[in-house]
Formats: structure tokens, sequence, C-alpha cells
């Protein structure tokens, strides 16, 4: 999944504030930076793991696509 659609899926499936959705945002773009996909499901686990109740598989869901030339 790329950010957009991860986030439009932490939206549709949990229930987030506007405020928590920015911030869940904000951890996605930082993510999308991360070029070892297992660095970046370490962060995404930190970052996310225990906050609205994502799972480990959620999250391994969420190993967002790097853009061309990052």
């Amino acid at each position: 999944m790329n950010r957009c659609e991860t986030l439009t899926y932490i939206q549709k499936n949990y229930s987030i504030s506007g405020e928590a959705g920015r911030l869940i945002d904000n951890v996605l773009q930082y993510a999308e930076r991360i070029k070892e996909r297992h660095d970046r499901y370490l962060f995404l686990q930190q970052m996310l793991g225990g906050t609205i109740g994502l799972s480990n598989n959620e999250i391994k869901r969420f190993l967002l696509e790097v853009p061309h030339g990052a």
C-alpha cells in the first residue's frame, strides 16, 4: 500500500480524530523516506503498534511503496 491507501484504510477501519489522522499521516510520510523495508516495518510498528489497535499483520501491509528516485 502507498501512503494515501494506508491512511484511507486507517480512516475507514478505525475511529480516529482529525488531529490523529494528521499525526498518522506525518508518521507515514516519514516512513516513506526509510529505504529498507525491515527498518520501515520496525519504525511503523513502534509508531503505530498499540496506538489505535493495529495488528502486526496490518502494519506489514503498510510497507509503503518507496517512490521512484527516492
